[in-house]
């Protein structure tokens, strides 16, 4: 399959996405063996996904990226940053891709933007993430953006079949 990233737009959530943002994630979450939150726990309505993102669209140092196709959610990338003094200078984020855009460029073209939003804030120097370890494409991907992995959480994620996977923690300082 092609990569279609070049129909894609980014841009930051607004309180109008809050519906349509509630179905992606549901949708997401049902099929996606990679996230730790399952669409059985997502429990957020729609007036309170307003509010966390009229939160995140009020603070300078978090963001909710999403990827767009048409008037279609496709992919969503969502920082947070402790206020906490000795770590703000830290920014975490997670990332995910509706099952059908998944290997056409939109995780890279979410994280790319991101990388480049972080870049324009002083106090934010280094962005942190937390992969399972058998999550080879996103892996893949962190690492060619210039990632490095920081350390291993070891069988930190336990899958329904009862398997345990390890949490990989990767950092990159743009």
């Amino acid at each position: 399959m092609r990569a279609l990233s070049d129909q894609i737009i980014l841009r930051e959530a607004r309180s109008s996405d809050a519906g349509p943002l509630n179905e992606y994630i549901r949708e997401t979450f049902a099929d996606a063996n990679h996230l730790i939150t399952r669409a059985a726990e997502f429990r957020m309505g729609r007036w309170r996904q307003r509010f966390w993102i009229a939160r995140k669209q009020s603070s300078p140092y978090e963001i909710c990226l999403l990827a767009t196709s048409g008037d279609k959610i496709v992919g969503m990338l969502d920082s947070w940053t402790d206020r906490r003094h000795r770590v703000r200078h830290s920014t975490c984020f997670a990332m995910s891709v509706a099952k059908d855009w998944r290997g056409r460029g939109v995780g890279k073209k979410l994280l790319l933007h991101f990388t480049e939003w972080v870049q324009k804030h002083e106090i934010l120097e280094r962005i942190e993430l937390h992969v399972h370890s058998d999550n080879l494409a996103a892996i893949a991907l962190y690492r060619a953006v210039g990632f490095q992995e920081e350390g291993i959480r070891k069988n930190a994620v336990r899958y329904e079949d009862g398997r345990t996977v390890d949490d990989h923690i990767m950092a990159l300082w743009p």
